[in-house]
């Protein structure tokens, strides 16, 4: 028996798989901010699990992609506060092996686990063979990371999330002020995560709300929640041509996140889509080589959880 588990800054996803079997069960999602830790948060899992399904079997193995760096086997994340040491985990539980990765390290294993209708095609382009994918996940923050190659599966996570933003245009140096006014990180995660949001919305009506509330008024027509949207498409396109640009991923850039499916309509109707190809095409001399990128939307609900056994078959061969 194998737990996997995918730790975000708004909320945690677990499940289980049994050894050599793809299917996952018991998969829960918990709100990570009611609990202080991740092992106070696996108690309460493990507990459940066991009284729900009696399972006799014990879990051997544990793999847990984490919103945040690694590095010794420790992770700090970022948006939540929690530590994270993969020894702690190991001894606390008892597990024979704990696998500790970086959320978007895991998200990009997850390819060899996708069907077609897990993918939407943004920028319908033919993707070269044997070349790099691009992954950025919008969610509570900004991660990004780059799969070298899947066999073996080579992943080189980042932290670009927390890169300066950017601003180009006078609206956008405006809310630059805005967030030294506010003593907030001057990083691109603060101009298109789900933060992001309700600081765009506060920055252009003075008035703080959440993410999802922003997308519900946007849905209903409301001028600020649309201008909200429509900027952070704008910007989204921007931030993943300077990831194309960077890395040159030819075999395609792949979004994932609750922010980008939280604003999958907007993204996909007319309008919506202008907005992104705007920013992403917004390097003119560049624009030739832009054109050659295609771009996919993960709509999979547990795309970290897939990449995270993926990670495990790979590391075990």
């Amino acid at each position: 028996m194998i737990l996997l588990g995918d730790i975000g800054g708004t909320n945690c996803r677990l499940a289980l798989v049994k050894e050599r079997k793809k299917d996952l069960f018991n998969i829960k999602v918990y709100k990570s901010k009611l609990f202080e830790s991740i092992i106070e948060l696996l108690e309460h899992y493990l507990k459940e699990s066991f009284q729900t399904f009696k399972i006799k079997t014990k879990i051997k193995i544990a793999v847990f992609a984490l919103a945040g760096p690694i590095l010794n086997n420790e992770a700090f994340l970022t948006n939540l506060n929690w530590k994270v040491s993969s020894e702690e985990i190991k001894n606390r539980f008892n597990f024979e092996k704990v696998i500790i990765l970086n959320d978007l390290e895991a998200l990009a294993g997850c390819l060899s686990f996708l069907k077609k209708e897990d993918l939407i095609f943004l920028r319908d382009v033919k993707p070269l063979k044997n070349f790099p994918k691009a992954f950025l996940a919008f969610g509570t923050g900004l991660g990004e990371a780059i799969l070298v190659k899947e066999k073996p599966l080579t992943v080189l996570p980042t932290e670009a999330g927390h890169t300066f933003f950017s601003p180009l245009k006078e609206d956008e140096w405006n809310f630059l002020s805005f967030l030294a006014q506010k003593g907030e990180e001057l990083s691109w995660e603060n101009a298109i995560s789900g933060k992001a949001l309700s600081l765009w919305y506060e920055f252009f009506s003075k008035e703080r709300v959440t993410p999802e509330r922003i997308t519900s008024l946007a849905k209903s027509g409301h001028l600020f929640a649309k201008q909200v949207i429509f900027k952070v498409l704008e910007l989204m396109g921007r931030k993943i041509s300077q990831t194309a640009l960077t890395s040159l991923p030819w075999g395609g850039i792949y979004l994932a996140g609750g922010v980008v499916l939280g604003i999958k309509d907007f993204l996909l109707e007319k309008k919506g889509y202008v907005h992104f190809q705007k920013g992403f095409l917004e390097n003119f001399k560049m624009k030739y080589l832009l054109e050659k990128f295609p771009i996919y939307l993960i709509q999979h609900p547990v795309p970290g959880l897939l990449g995270a056994l993926s990670t495990l078959r790979n590391r075990l061969k």
